[in-house]
């Protein structure tokens, strides 16, 4: 009785395990949804759509100010895409100097002040780009604002 009370507990065990596992694999190429680096740009630009929408349908604004942030947020984009696309390229470089025979010190040292120096504009134009949506909006609106970006 102990052996097959046992046995099924494995057996429940392994299938919950192989069905979670199921769950992260995508059906199509069977690689794990964080390995997809081909669509990874596409999805954070989706998720930034999404947050971007939920914060114009909850702030209540105006056309003018929808059309105003609208375009502040087209150009956060596009600066952002371009700062990403120069950080993705530094990142990749870093790993071709470090996979290299003779390891440049001086280079890979140049390399990370280079990528750190990206994210700081990174964060700049992120904290550049609350301003400025702030200044679009009026007293409580900028409340609301402020409360949702801290969730």
């Amino acid at each position: 009785m102990k052996t097959i009370c046992i046995s099924m507990a494995l057996f429940f065990a392994a299938a919950i395990s192989a069905n979670a596992q199921e769950t992260l694999m995508r059906p199509e190429s069977r690689r794990p949804v964080l390995v997809d680096d081909v669509n990874t740009e596409r999805i954070l630009n989706i998720r930034q759509h999404l947050r971007q929408s939920d914060l114009i349908e909850g702030l209540g604004l105006s056309d003018e100010q929808r059309e105003q942030i609208t375009k502040l947020q087209d150009e956060m984009q596009t600066k952002s895409n371009q700062l990403n696309s120069q950080l993705r390229e530094k990142q990749d470089n870093l790993q071709i100097l470090e996979a290299q025979k003779n390891v440049n010190m001086k280079a890979i040292n140049k390399n990370i002040d280079e990528q750190s120096k990206l994210m700081t504009k990174q964060m700049k134009l992120q904290a550049e780009y609350k301003q400025k949506i702030r200044a679009v909006l009026n007293d409580e609106q900028r409340t609301r604002f402020d409360t949702m970006s801290r969730r």
